[in-house]
């Protein structure tokens, strides 16, 4: 399939961009021809336009058609989100990277270098800033997702109670009661701190400054401290090898933190629970997307797009070949041919399709698993399921997680390559053994 030629100047405009992986293809570099377009000569050798498209072809061709296929899916998610790029952002951005060179100058210089021009450095900046958009938009980071998450979380967003404390320590719980009681007949608590306490902060009348639960290693003395009255002195508190009597000079309680206070703990929060990076949105892009490459250069990419949107199992890091494709539910939720993996595992497994029942063992572990009933059998115990096993293909889907933890394997979902890792045995088995 021949493609226009014209096209050549965008696509070595995208040559600095670019990122993805490319298998090249064998071919015969083309002659010199007259009739084609001279875009250089080197010691007076042309390079022909021909000659830049055979090498685009075999060498950045699927790696230029993957970028575009990436930018066209960036600006479609955008137009579904309503989300747009202005000049002035791009202004900022622009100014940011000529600043972080230095200098104009140095910009320039750099720009020399690397082989970009402003213009295709702009439209660079203009789509990762869309792609950032994007990407929080994702991760719930709008105005109302960020104020939802505050509103779900006080217990994440408030100030801990404090209170600002004297402490009078003795060796023995007799020895606090004594002063416990000098305290009650009116003698003044500072005071009688510098004489009596067995602590450093004797030396300034007991005087401990504001304390929080954090900054408490005792129990009993966490349970006391944090539900007196200000002005109250406390009974004894024994922790065992000593004890304490403490004044309450001023009392603080708990308190949420106002949102616009609260605003970059929230994102950095949200962030770290939900975060993604941009390899991992990109690749859930086209896991959605329906993509056909009829550039007969790089059709091997449809391989590469289909392999993405497959959900694969690797057991032990060898590939299942798997008869009947694992399925994630519009729950979230993943189900697997149960006895190819877990015999993968190297469990002993008896499949009975007329009941749609599976019994696996390994190691003295026994597994009941019965289609319908989201409740697995391991030994003597009953355990739940994410979801009721279900038939497909002749084959029982079961969710992964209890079944082979269960067996004393472990499990591990990664999203971006749309693959679940299964390792037949818990890195504390393979120790132990």
């Amino acid at each position: 399939m021949s493609t226009s030629r014209p096209v050549i100047l965008c696509i070595a405009a995208l040559l600095c961009a670019v990122t993805c992986a490319q298998q090249p293809q064998p071919a015969t570099q083309p002659l010199q021809d007259d009739t084609t377009d001279v875009l250089a000569t080197v010691d007076g050798q042309a390079i022909t336009a021909d000659q830049l498209w055979w090498y685009l072809e075999n060498t950045l061709g699927g790696q230029l058609l993957d970028q575009m296929i990436v930018r066209t899916l960036v600006v479609q998610a955008a137009e579904e989100q309503g989300l747009k790029v202005g000049a002035p952002e791009v202004d900022e951005a622009m100014a940011k990277t000529i600043e972080g060179h230095g200098s104009q100058a140095g910009f320039q210089r750099w720009l020399a270098q690397s082989g970009q021009t402003e213009k295709g450095l702009r439209l660079k900046l203009q789509e990762d800033l869309l792609l950032d958009k994007l990407m929080r938009v994702h991760m719930g980071l709008t105005e109302e997702g960020i104020r939802r998450f505050y509103d779900s979380h006080p217990d994440q967003f408030s100030e801990a109670p404090r209170v600002y404390l004297l402490d009078i320590v003795s060796r023995t719980v007799n020895d606090a009661y004594a002063a416990r009681e000098r305290l009650a007949a009116g003698e003044d608590f500072a005071t009688l701190a510098r004489e009596v306490s067995v602590d450093p902060t004797a030396e300034a009348g007991g005087d401990r400054g504001w304390t929080e639960p954090g900054d408490v290693y005792c129990e009993p003395v966490k349970a006391v401290v944090f539900r007196m009255q200000q002005g109250e002195i406390s009974d004894p508190v024994d922790c065992g090898d000593h004890a304490h009597v403490f004044l309450a000079q001023e009392v603080r309680p708990a308190r949420p933190i106002p949102f616009e206070d609260a605003r970059d703990a929230v994102i950095e929060r949200i962030e770290e629970q939900r975060g993604i990076t941009e390899e991992l949105y990109i690749s859930l892009l086209k896991q959605r997307a329906d993509i056909d490459v009829a550039w007969s250069a790089t059709d091997y990419l449809n391989g590469v797009y289909a392999d993405l949107r497959a959900i694969k199992v690797v057991v032990d890091g060898k590939r299942l070949e798997l008869a009947t494709a694992p399925m994630l539910l519009p729950s979230g939720n993943l189900l697997i041919p149960a006895q190819p993996v877990l015999e993968a595992m190297g469990a002993e497994v008896t499949w009975q399709p007329e009941g749609g029942v599976i019994e696996a063992g390994r190691d003295g572990m026994e597994l009941r698993i019965v289609r319908g009933v989201p409740i697995l059998g391991a030994g003597g115990a009953e355990i739940d399921m994410r979801e009721a096993p279900r038939i497909d293909g002749a084959m029982l889907m079961i969710p992964p997680r209890e079944p082979i933890e269960a067996l004393g394997g472990s499990v591990e979902w990664n999203r971006a390559e749309n693959t679940l890792y299964v390792t037949s045995r818990a890195e504390e088995d393979v120790d132990e053994g």
